[in-house]
């Protein structure tokens, strides 16, 4: 048991005050020692287990249990310990690590203010880092460094840094681990503990340097990952030591590298360098991808764990294929990546006992659905879901239940087809049900674990019927030796793949979630206003609401700014637990507005501020009324509704005014004219005069700030048949009496100049006998600006009236016309007084009527189009 504890030990990395004498220099230095084998776990014993059961590994392995691999968290989150397991990189995977030792030393005079850092990455030299990340944030890439070296101007340690907020702020350096890589120098002139010996040699490690910045690491120091190229590995077939991702070359380089080192320790004379060399063939075979191109059949891309048994690395290692490993006669062999034709049949006369058939798999080692996760290259190896592969076909054989099999993340797999095909394999190889035992005679005995055989038994209809040799175990008794096979169906099927069973990554690639160690990012603000009533009826006041938004889901509080834009601080407000703020009491002016977040670890981001934004309170116009409806009531009256105001200064000192145009369609202010008297802004209906036509709306607030305008059409419906009896048309003539105002072209226009104008109409209404009558007026107008602004003075326009302006004006340019009426007494022979009027009841026989013109301003004309006069009477 002694072996077993100081062998398992010596897979740590460890630093050390003082050279070790049984080790090469690296003695005081970060040191990498690599335990293998438990006590007694040799070759030679792994043959004999081997001998009696097949190793079922691989993708096969994890069937039955999954490989214990390392997680993603495991080898990117950053831990602090003096003494740690060293990891073997085979490919390329984003690394995180141990910090081993760090410091802090004196900095601009002051203690304390600097701080240092080693974190070992793998136990072995690495071909090359490609990018490191602290937290989420990406700073350094191989590309840039080259750029910057082949420069050769500037800090060494700025080299290779890219645009971020930490670029030139803190110091980076990458160790390969080489064998005569010197120890780290800024290192050893900060700090006393660091000295030259701790040289690290075969072991690489990034050297971290930062100076105390609160608003760059306001929780101290920063995650750090480094994207490395792992071991460079020895390929027989060429002579040459590189940096390659072959499964087989990975696995050839770990049993070859001796138990100091972390690897097995074994010889090349234990390894089936045939079987070896022929996996590694397969695994570079090109496999077309359904995006185009094509990639290796297999790769693999992982770390090895030299705290881990050597059998669950060679576990890990093995899913690279989907196949298995052994140790048959004494050698280290592989298989199970491919279909390979039988060399064998075995029939009847080479059996020396009965066969046994096992038909189906147990029910509970069933499965016809499997799922998996990959590390994914392009997402930063984040450890992600593979297409869910489920098999109708096989669910119905099983009773239609849906049996699911997670073989969890694939060890070394970083690529999305690459890590469906080896679903596919697994489900395929999970299927295969009829299993036989073969008691065979010593004409079997060149058989070897993994390999195909045809079996042809005519009795039990087999006719070369193909099996995969699972296990094997030689006997000798009172019968003579005996070749025991276990074998399990197979065939080429197994391993077929088309790219149109290839399922693409989902749109738009993968998801991820902002770090909590990035620094946060915001939105600027938007600003909205509203009025509110203060409880000690102080009036109306208008409050700001501002709001914030961003993806980050780490961000906790929020604090907002504001500053007229004249001035030059801002207001900042107090901490808020959601992206909003409340201000009340703001007056009306331009503001510039800004906010910023703070994430779980206490960094902020930085203030985002919205362009200049007005702030209009009570001069804000109102906004239109909602859901205006009408219907006629008693032949006589229009009845409107709408909605409840939303503005509190239209409710509190504001109207709503309604004007009516004759035409159905088309109505606008301008061509409309007041009907009925404006009511409170505060009340929901209004009761008109009945007249076919459009009935406008509009609000106003307490300052007599107009609103956008609604409008209903209604047509005038009695319930009483009534019939005309009487009309007077004005237009197009215009003969009446005439004051402020002229005719010209059937257009009735008031003067340049006058604001206010008569009308009255040409002769007076008789209706030959005193009684009852209903008078409706039917009028079309349009306010315009007197001038076509289109021209400037002294120039002539090309329109005269009646054609329409080329430049319309302003549309909430105000005019109206009354019409009104008087009717003669015939007692006291006189006219009664002028009475307004748009659809109303009189009795009397003589009428005249009367047109009075407004308009707010000379600026503005009131045109006259159509006036007329109808008396109606029951039938």
């Amino acid at each position: 048991m002694a072996h077993r504890v100081i062998c398992l030990a010596g897979a740590l990395f460890i630093i050390t005050a003082a050279p070790a004498l049984a080790m090469p220099p690296v003695g005081a230095a970060l040191a990498a020692a690599a335990g293998g084998w438990a006590a007694g776990l040799t070759a030679t014993a792994i043959m004999g287990q081997a001998a009696m059961a097949f190793v079922l590994s691989g993708v096969q392995m994890a069937l039955a249990k999954k490989p214990k691999a390392k997680t993603r968290d495991e080898i990117t989150l950053n831990k602090i310990q003096p003494v740690t397991a060293g990891l073997i990189l085979y490919g390329e995977r984003t690394l995180g690590g141990t910090i081993v030792a760090r410091s802090t030393t004196e900095a601009g005079g002051k203690p304390h203010r600097r701080y240092h850092s080693v974190m070992p990455l793998a136990c072995h030299e690495i071909d090359g880092a490609v990018e490191i990340w602290l937290g989420e944030t990406k700073v350094w890439t191989e590309a840039q460094y080259r750029q910057d070296a082949a420069r050769g101007t500037g800090d060494p340690y700025h080299w290779g840094q890219i645009d971020s907020d930490f670029r030139g702020r803190i110091r980076l350096k990458v160790h390969t681990g080489a064998e005569d890589q010197a120890a780290e120098p800024r290192y050893v002139a900060a700090a006393s503990e660091w000295t030259a010996d701790h040289r690290g040699r075969g072991v690489a490690y990034v050297y971290f340097e930062a100076d105390y910045d609160r608003d760059l690491f306001p929780t101290g120091a920063p995650q750090i990952r480094v994207r490395a190229r792992g071991k460079r590995v020895y390929d027989p077939r060429d002579g040459q030591t590189r940096y390659s991702t072959n499964p087989a070359l990975c696995l050839r380089d770990y049993a070859l590298t001796p138990e100091l080192f972390g690897g097995i320790g074994w010889r090349e004379e234990d390894l089936d360098d045939a079987a070896l060399l022929a996996l590694a063939n397969l695994a570079e075979e090109p496999v077309p991808l359904a995006t185009g191109g094509t990639e290796d059949r297999y790769a693999f891309n992982g770390v090895l764990d030299t705290e881990a048994a050597p059998r669950e690395n060679l576990d890990n290692l093995s899913t690279a294929w989907g196949g298995w490993w052994a140790c048959e006669r004494g050698r280290l062999t592989v298989g199970g990546g491919a279909w390979e034709e039988p060399e064998l049949t075995i029939t009847e006369d080479m059996l020396v006992a009965g066969i046994r058939v096992i038909a189906r798999r147990p029910f509970e080692e069933q499965f016809n659905v499997v799922k998996a996760q990959f590390a994914d290259a392009t997402a930063e190896h984040v450890v992600t879901d593979l297409p869910v592969l489920a098999s109708e076909t096989y669910r119905a054989a099983d009773h239609g239940e849906r049996l699911v099999r997670d073989l969890g993340e694939l060890p070394g797999e970083t690529g999305h087809a690459r890590g469906q095909r080896l679903m596919k394999l697994a489900l395929l190889k999970g299927r295969r049900q009829r299993q036989v035992i073969l008691p065979c005679s010593l004409a079997a005995w060149g058989v070897r674990l993994g390999d195909t055989v045809r079996v042809t038994l005519p009795r039990r209809g087999w006719q070369a019927k193909t099996f995969e040799v699972t296990g094997r175990a030689v006997t000798v008794g009172p019968g003579g030796v005996q070749v025991r096979l276990t074998c399990i169906e197979t065939g080429p099927a197994i391993f077929d793949w088309r790219t149109s069973e290839e399922t693409p990554k989902p749109a738009g690639g993968i998801p991820t979630l902002p770090s909590p160690t990035a620094k946060p990012q915001v939105s600027a603000p938007t600003m909205t206003e509203e009025l509110y009533e203060t409880r000690g009826g102080g009036g109306v006041k208008t409050r700001v609401r501002l709001a914030a938004t961003t993806d980050n889901p780490f961000i906790d509080a929020w604090q907002f700014s504001w500053r007229p834009i004249s001035a030059a601080e801002a207001t900042v407000r107090g901490l808020t637990d959601t992206p909003e703020d409340l201000i009340d009491d703001m007056a009306p002016g331009t503001y510039v507005f800004g906010a910023r977040g703070r994430n779980t670890r206490g960094m902020w981001s930085d203030w985002v501020y919205a362009g200049a934004a007005a702030v209009q309170g009570e001069n804000a116009p109102p906004v239109a009324i909602t859901n205006l409806a009408g219907q006629s009531a008693g032949g006589a009256v229009a009845m409107l509704r709408w909605d409840r105001h939303p503005s509190l200064d239209v409710r509190q000192g504001g109207w709503i005014e309604f004007r009516h145009a004759g035409v159905l369609t088309g109505a606008t202010w301008r061509s409309s004219v007041v009907i009925g008297k404006a009511v409170s802004g505060g009340v929901t209906e209004a009761t008109l005069p009945l007249k076919t036509g459009t009935y406008l709306a509009r609000p106003h607030d307490a300052k007599g700030n107009p609103g956008p305008v609604s409008a209903v059409a209604l047509r005038a419906a009695s319930l009483v048949p009534m019939a005309e009896v009487a009309r007077l048309d004005e237009a197009p003539g215009f003969a009446g009496t005439k004051a402020g105002c002229s005719a010209a072209g059937g257009v009735l226009s008031t003067d340049e100049g006058a604001t206010y104008a008569l009308y009255v109409f040409t002769g007076v209404m008789d209706l030959g006998v005193a009684g009852p009558v209903r008078l409706v007026s039917d009028v079309e107008i349009l306010i315009e600006e007197r001038r076509d602004l289109m021209f400037g003075p002294g120039t002539a326009a090309f329109w005269t009236p009646p054609d329409g302006l080329f430049w319309q004006g302003n549309t909430d340019a105000y005019g109206d016309l009354d019409t009104q009426v008087r009717v003669y007494d015939p007692a006291t022979a006189t006219w009664g007084p002028w009475q307004s009027f748009d659809a109303a009841e009189f009795d009397g026989r003589f009428f005249q009527v009367r047109a009075a013109l407004s308009v707010e301003s000379e600026a503005y004309a009131l045109r006259v189009t159509r006036l007329s006069v109808a008396a109606f009477r029951a039938t």
